[in-house]
C-alpha cells in the first residue's frame, strides 16, 4: 500500500509542477483578477444586491431551459455531421453501431464543460473525440473532422450576426476590429474547406505519394482521409441545409437565453442588445483567463450593456445571473457527464488517452514500440 501511494504521488507531482509553471494559466489568472476588479469598479453594491434579490426565478429557469435546448440542438447537429454514410469510415474499419442521441448529448456536454473549466484551450474537444471513439468505435480522426466542420458553422454564424448588427446598432470602435477579423477568418476558412472538399481525391492521392516515403506515412495518410471524411456532410446539399437550419436555431436559442435574463431582472428586453451581448461574449471567449471565464464574462456583460445606458450595478447583476444560468450550469452538467462517461468506459477522466490511434489499439503500438 505505501508503495502504491508513493507511485501515485510521483505521478501527480509532475502534473502539479507543470501547472505551476504554466505561463498561460498564470497569465489568465492575473487577467481574470484584473477583469474582476474592473467589473466591480464604481459599483453601487446596494443597487446590485437589490437587483439580484428581485430577480424572477421563473424567467431564470426558462433561461436555463434554453441552455439545455441549445445543448440538445448542438448534439443533434453533431450527429448529422458524424453519420453521413452508412458505410465504414475507411477501408479496414469495422461496421459500428450508431451512438444514440442521448449519449451523444452527454458526450457533447462533457466536452463543453471541460472547454469552459479547463485552462488548456479546446481540451474539451479532445475529450469528445475520445468518448465518441470509445462509445461508437469511430475513428478519432473522423471525429476531429466533424468538430472542425462544427466550428466552421459556428464562426460563419458569428460573422453573419456581426454583419447583421451593423443594420441596427453602431458597432463600438473596440469591437470593429474584431468584427473585421471574424468575417475575414470565416470567409478564409470557408474557402479553404470548399477547396478541400472540391479537390479531396487529388489531395489524398498527393498526400499518399508524399507520405508513403516516410515511416508510418501510410497511417498518417489514412488519418487524413478519415479527417476529411468528417467534412462529408458539407458536400451534401440536403444535409448542409439541415445543418445550416440547426445552426440558426442554436444561435436563436443562445440569444434567447440573454433575452430571458433581461425579463428576469425586469429590464426592458431587447433582441438587438441580446444579440450584441451574445456576439461580444463569443468574440471574447478566446481571451486567456482562468477556468470558467470568471471576471472576463462579467466585465464583458457590464461593458456591453453600458453601451445602452444600463447602470454599472445593473449590468454586473445581469452578468452574474447570466453566468449562473449558462457557463456555470454547463460546467456542472459537464462534470456530471464526464463522470458518467468515465464510468461507462471504465476509466477515470484523469487517465483518458487522447491519442488519435484507432480504438482498441494497444498503447505500445501507438508509440511505435
Amino acid at each position: 500500500m505505501p508503495s502504491e501511494i508513493g507511485q501515485a504521488a510521483a505521478q501527480s507531482s509532475p502534473r502539479w509542477r507543470a501547472m505551476l509553471l504554466n505561463r498561460r494559466l498564470w497569465l489568465g489568472l492575473f487577467f481574470s483578477v484584473g477583469c474582476l476588479a474592473l467589473a466591480m469598479a464604481d459599483i453601487d453594491f446596494a443597487e446590485m444586491a437589490a437587483a439580484l434579490r428581485s430577480a424572477n426565478l421563473a424567467w431564470l429557469a426558462a433561461a436555463a431551459l434554453t441552455v439545455l435546448l441549445t445543448n440538445s440542438a448542438k448534439s443533434w447537429r453533431w450527429r448529422l455531421l458524424l453519420y453521413v454514410n452508412p458505410a465504414p469510415a475507411a477501408a479496414g474499419d469495422s461496421p459500428t453501431a450508431r451512438i444514440g442521441l442521448g449519449r451523444l448529448t452527454n458526450i457533447w456536454t462533457a466536452g463543453a464543460g471541460v472547454n469552459l473549466a479547463s485552462p488548456v484551450p479546446r481540451s474539451g474537444d479532445l475529450v469528445r473525440v475520445y468518448f465518441a471513439s470509445a462509445a461508437g468505435g469511430i475513428s478519432k480522426s473522423l471525429v476531429l473532422g466533424t468538430i472542425a466542420a462544427e466550428k466552421l458553422l459556428d464562426i460563419v454564424l458569428l460573422a453573419v450576426c456581426f454583419l447583421g448588427l451593423v443594420l441596427f446598432v453602431a458597432i463600438p470602435q473596440e469591437l470593429a476590429q474584431r468584427q473585421i477579423t471574424t468575417v475575414a477568418v470565416a470567409l478564409t476558412l470557408t474557402l479553404i474547406v470548399a477547396g478541400l472538399l472540391w479537390q479531396r481525391e487529388r489531395l489524398l492521392a498527393l498526400a499518399g505519394r508524399l507520405l508513403g516515403r516516410i515511416p508510418r506515412g501510410a497511417q498518417a495518410a489514412a488519418s487524413m482521409a478519415r479527417a476529411l471524411q468528417g467534412l462529408d456532410a458539407l458536400r451534401r446539399p440536403g444535409r448542409l441545409l439541415a445543418l445550416a437550419a440547426l445552426t440558426v436555431v442554436i444561435g436563436f436559442l443562445s440569444v434567447s437565453t440573454a433575452y430571458l435574463v433581461f425579463l428576469a431582472l425586469d429590464m426592458p428586453p431587447s433582441w438587438v442588445q441580446s444579440l450584441l451581448l451574445w456576439v461580444v461574449l463569443q468574440a471574447g471567449a478566446a481571451v486567456p483567463s482562468t477556468p470558467g471565464k470568471i471576471g472576463v464574462f462579467q466585465v464583458l456583460c457590464r461593458w456591453t450593456l453600458g453601451l445602452f445606458g444600463v447602470s454599472a450595478a445593473l449590468g454586473l447583476a445581469y452578468g452574474i445571473l447570466l453566468y449562473l444560468v449558462a457557463p456555470l450550469l454547463l460546467m456542472i452538467l459537464g462534470a456530471l457527464a464526464l463522470a458518467v462517461e468515465g464510468w461507462r468506459i471504465g476509466r477515470l477522466p484523469a487517465n483518458i488517452d487522447l491519442t488519435l490511434a484507432p480504438p482498441g489499439q494497444d498503447p505500445a503500438e501507438r508509440r511505435g514500440t
